[in-house]
């Protein structure tokens, strides 16, 4: 008995902490403001600061010194400092074809106060301007970031092997087919926004190429608000970018560019900070890619890199949301569901359910901050919101945005505040600090660190075994066997990926979620369910859903099982291999064989390996599976006799 209790342990649904549903809960203390957050592992997660007087400290490479990067245990809460000797304001960063984690770019050296210094300050940081820091992910807490090789020379922009070709601050970051990395634009030595002066308007490859430095004309067009140019890649290849009103397509190939329609209503990149977000991939929306952008700020007075030059905190958030499907039959934005509120540095965290967590930001002014005191402290927006809300991309218009039930949060998440997604499918948010320097007066530097939990947190989870280690473009599909043989949960049962994301400045880089096709067979005789689940596509392959790290998880009538990562792709950089996807099986349920009483003295009895070869077909009204009744053999019927049979223990 208990051997056959151990059989059925991999098909439990796996245990959840008992939490309350659409609510935040204050689970631990980071150490620093979290301005870059990213899940590394299933159990770890990596926090990183810019340059200021955090509480916690470490002693590094260059002397003690306040940390300024964390690895973050999400089941303990404890953090491990981590040894990050350069400047990382606003870098950038993404995670590469083989899972290594790279963070590009930042600003010059600072001292106290967060005043620029061309002399070993306080903090006795370095030029984070060129920088390139490397991190693979571990659960054993021997990790650590690689990066390039610097004297304590901080004037340096040059030496060590982890250098860019030049300085970029806000750079935007994409992963690229072949698990290579895109790293775009940026300026010098920051400011609120860009100045022709500043800007850099380029783009390079990492690893590096021979290519250098290429000069990307949008860059140019779009000043003074090009930073953090938000791009996707597409299933062509191209690129669509969106920065100030214009977007285009972008083929980094043949370095052409496709002008599409402008942005509008209000500006959605840095630093009127609209969410954004690629919304889910499923065969119902035919893979094809569509962002959505929500808030942000219409105002067209842009001040210049030294501050916006207006009380800009006084100035209401946008609250359109608009649509564009850069590859679509039109390329027309979309009006879609305007927000309950207008809100700028909003940020989505898309859900495994297929919905999307919308939170953080303020209802007034922007991001940034200066010392003109317009708001409380140095911020450049004010009224923060603490209510999230819920968006349903495949709702009816007009039914997208909920918060029923929701609560808020305690805690004000404004400028350089960030949100992921966890493996349990809860949220960890944490930071907020719009000001130079770490500060305990308010808007003040938050550490602290909290979950939100989605309506199904306590449900139990769907159960399987199977799960691949890698997932590839085409081929032949994979099966996982369901704890569940009722037709109709398996008839809602879903697959999907989710690319969590590099998240800084209401950001997720790389962010996308994408469902995979599937089909499911119930053998009522073993009472065993198949899932039959297709590779990714083959055709696009990567250019839809890049190669590297992602969380896989099972969805049951929209409850999904724990995440667990696989690697998507070859798990190396370069051309990933693609194939034809293989046709998937009908949905099936095979129904135990019936015996037939007789119904007559003139039925002859059947004679021993004699078959009824009698097959019912039909649609169950349930699923829409076809349902088969098996033929029936004399010695099959005794059998179906011995299980109907008491158990004699």
């Amino acid at each position: 008995m208990l051997a056959a209790l151990w059989t059925l342990l991999p098909f439990l649904a796996s245990p959840v902490l008992a939490q309350t549903p659409l609510s935040f809960q204050s689970v631990g203390d980071a150490g620093i403001s979290a301005q870059m957050m990213f899940l590394g592992t299933k159990n770890k997660v990596y926090i990183l600061d810019k340059t200021e007087n955090n509480p916690t400290t470490i002693n590094g490479l260059y002397g003690e010194h306040p940390a300024w990067a964390v690895e973050y245990d999400i089941n303990t809460n404890k953090v491990r400092t981590m040894d990050v000797y350069s400047n990382t304001f606003c870098a950038g960063g993404a995670v590469l074809g083989n899972g290594t984690w790279a963070v590009f770019g930042g600003n010059q050296p600072v001292t106290t106060g967060g005043v620029a210094t061309t002399t070993a300050g306080a903090y006795s940081d370095m030029t984070g301007g060129t920088a390139i820091r490397l991190l693979d992910p571990c659960d054993d807490e021997s990790c650590e970031y690689v990066q390039g090789t610097q004297t304590l020379d901080i004037n340096s922009d040059t030496g060590g092997y982890l250098q860019m070709t030049g300085k970029r601050w806000y750079p935007m970051v994409e992963t690229l087919p072949d698990g290579s990395l895109i790293v775009i634009g940026g300026d010098k030595n920051g400011g609120y926004v860009n100045t022709a002066g500043q800007d850099n308007p380029t783009y390079e490859f990492f690893p590096p190429t021979s290519d250098g430095a290429v000069s990307l004309q949008f860059l140019s067009d779009t000043l003074p608000i090009n930073l953090y140019a938000l791009t996707w890649l597409m299933p062509s290849g191209k690129l669509f970018m969106q920065a100030n009103l214009k977007s285009i397509l972008y083929d980094y190939n043949s370095k052409e560019t496709t002008n599409l329609p402008d942005m509008p209503y209000a500006a959605r990149v840095y630093p009127a900070s609209a969410a954004t977000v690629m919304l889910p991939l499923t065969p119902r929306n035919n893979y094809e890619p569509t962002i959505l952008f929500c808030g942000g700020s219409n105002t067209t007075n842009w001040g210049t890199d030294v501050g916006p030059g207006y009380n800009v905190t006084a100035w209401p958030a946008d609250q359109t949301c608009v649509r564009i499907t850069p590859e679509g039959t039109t390329t027309a934005y979309q009006d879609d569901d305007y927000m309950l509120e207008g809100r700028s540095m909003g940020q989505f965290v898309l859900l495994p359910d297929g919905t999307i967590w919308h939170g953080n930001g303020v209802a007034m002014g922007t991001a940034g901050y200066g010392d003109q005191n317009y708001s409380v402290g140095q911020s450049y927006g004010q009224a923060p919101l603490y209510m999230p809300t819920i968006y349903s991309p495949e709702a009816k218009a007009g039914t997208r945005w909920n918060r029923t039930g929701l609560s808020a949060s305690d805690n004000e998440r404004m400028y350089h505040s960030t949100a992921i997604l966890l493996p349990d499918s809860s949220i960890l948010i944490s930071g907020s600090n719009p000001n130079a320097d770490f500060t305990t007066n308010q808007w003040r530097s938050r550490t602290d660190v909290e979950r939100w939990y989605p309506w199904f947190y306590n449900e139990a989870r769907p159960g399987y075994t199977g799960i691949p280690e890698t997932v590839s473009y085409g081929g032949a599909a994979f099966n996982l066997t369901l704890n569940t043989t009722d037709a109709t949960a398996a008839n809602n049962t879903k697959v999907v990926l989710i690319r969590g994301g590099f998240n800084t400045h209401a950001i997720g880089f790389g962010q996308r979620m994408i469902e995979l096709e599937t089909s499911y067979t119930i053998d009522r005789n073993t009472n065993i369910t198949t899932l039959h689940v297709s590779q990714l596509p083959g055709t696009p392959g990567p250019n839809l859903f890049q190669p590297g790290p992602a969380l896989f998880f099972v969805v049951q009538n929209g409850i999904p099982s724990d995440g667990e990562f696989v690697m998507v792709g070859t798990g190396s950089i370069g051309t990933q291999p693609t194939a034809t996807n293989a046709a998937l099986p009908a949905s099936t349920v095979i129904e135990v064989p019936v015996v037939e009483s007789s119904t007559s003295a003139t039925d002859a009895a059947p004679t021993a390996g004699a078959t009824d070869t009698t097959v019912d077909s039909h649609k169950n009204s349930s699923s829409g599976a076809t349902r088969v009744v098996a033929p029936i053999t004399a010695g099959a019927a005794l059998l179906v006799g011995l299980i109907a049979a008491p158990l004699l223990l």
